[in-house]
């Protein structure tokens, strides 16, 4: 893999995904058949070619999907509201620090650090906001986007170069762009969803060997599931939470992304999976398809994930829909808004419908802390199911 992560991007996507399905049928030539995972983290982060290397060109109307940043500054402004008396809860430490995973073109850490500076004057002050990017490109558009911040800001290439006492580790739509296996139950046994190549085009061909993680996973799903069922399994969870805990001695998270609890997420009639792709607004089943071009996600396991939070050590304090919890840790500052409705107050209650919308953004976005410290109301995996249903 190019490892020259200055390497600018093709002003034309096309380019891109021409030099990413070379790449991709070169690497099937040389070693064999590669598991989706490796496909997917290709299409979405190679450091020449990825999806994600473009930076800012895909969120919003002009590009291939909204977030809830993208929806305006009302998200960030809430989580603001709820950094801050989390900061308090924790006895408003004179250092803290707020670290960002994957933070996109930096917009959501913009809002926060505004909010915070206007609002919360006393904890800008002691607030130092770090980003964890892997992909310099993208670094570079997140530096430019945090101008008026710079001497609050940090950019880092990994969650080694971060140890300190206090503060929260936040993500918005980061799990969910995970690398995934691709499960098939055919013959009534489990079979990885391959890549490889056929006539020269990538192509999915089905394995009955399972690493000993993937044959583990299976034996925790449901048995009567219909023959052809398909699944994923997100395998970077464990890595990425040991990292993440390092970063900090005495923390909150705050995870915000779509997804089911496990109950839900494997039902029967959840035969094709989670898996999606999406560009220019439009959605489709096809990920071999334009690689590079187009995002590609699944859904959030979120028992998994509340469980990986337990194995290394945490307390899961909160978990809710994203309608709830900005209503929760916003309705201070609505009622102020309601109170002053100029066409800017007007605007930002617009969003907030647009956040809490119960068949859209409200129910499909759930949101897990975590502390490292605290009552714990889910010790085990059964009680968590429960908790999360």
């Amino acid at each position: 893999m190019p490892t020259d992560q200055k390497h600018s991007y093709p002003q034309n996507a096309q380019d891109a995904t021409l030099g990413l399905e070379s790449f991709l049928s070169q690497r099937i030539r040389d070693i064999g058949n590669i598991s989706f995972a490796e496909f997917m983290h290709n299409s979405l982060y190679h450091p020449d070619w990825g999806y994600y290397t473009r930076g800012d060109q895909n969120v919003g109307k002009a590009g291939d999907f909204f977030t809830s940043v993208s929806v305006g500054s009302c998200f960030g402004t809430i989580l603001a509201h709820r950094i801050h008396q989390l900061w308090l809860e924790m006895g408003a430490p004179p250092s803290y620090h707020l670290i960002e995973m994957g933070a996109n073109n930096g917009q959501l850490a913009l809002d926060l650090l505004d909010t915070i500076q206007q609002t919360f004057p006393e904890l800008y002050t002691n607030i130092t906001y770090h980003i964890i990017e892997l992909l310099d490109s993208v670094k570079e558009i997140q530096s430019q986007t945090l101008q008026t911040h710079r001497e609050k800001t940090s950019l880092h290439n990994s969650p080694t170069n971060v140890s300190e006492k206090h503060g929260i580790i936040l993500s918005n739509e980061l799990i969910d762009a995970f690398p995934v296996n691709l499960l098939q139950l055919k013959d009534s046994h489990w079979h990885e969803r391959n890549v490889t190549l056929i006539e020269d085009k990538l192509n999915f061909t089905l394995s009955k060997k399972l690493t000993p993680e993937l044959e583990n996973f299976t034996k925790n799903l449901p048995l009567d599931l219909p023959e052809n069922y398909q699944t994923e399994y997100r395998h970077g969870l464990d890595t990425h939470i040991a990292e993440i805990t390092k970063m900090l001695e005495n923390f909150h998270t705050i995870t915000i992304d779509y997804g089911h609890t496990h109950s839900s997420y494997y039902a029967a009639s959840r035969s094709t999976g989670t898996l999606r792709c999406y560009h220019q607004h439009k959605a489709d089943e096809e990920p071999l398809f334009l690689p590079g071009l187009k995002d590609i996600t699944a859904h959030v396991d979120f028992t998994q994930l509340g469980k990986t939070y337990l194995q290394h050590g945490h307390r899961l304090t909160n978990f809710t829909s994203q309608s709830h919890y900005l209503t929760t840790h916003g309705k201070d500052w609505l009622l102020k808004l309601e109170q002053n409705l100029t066409p800017e107050n007007f605007k930002l209650i617009r969003q907030f419908q647009t956040l809490t919308h119960p068949t859209t953004m409200g129910h499909q976005f759930h949101v897990l802390e975590t502390s490292s410290s605290g009552e714990n109301y889910a010790d085990t995996l059964e009680k968590l199911e429960i908790k999360l249903l």
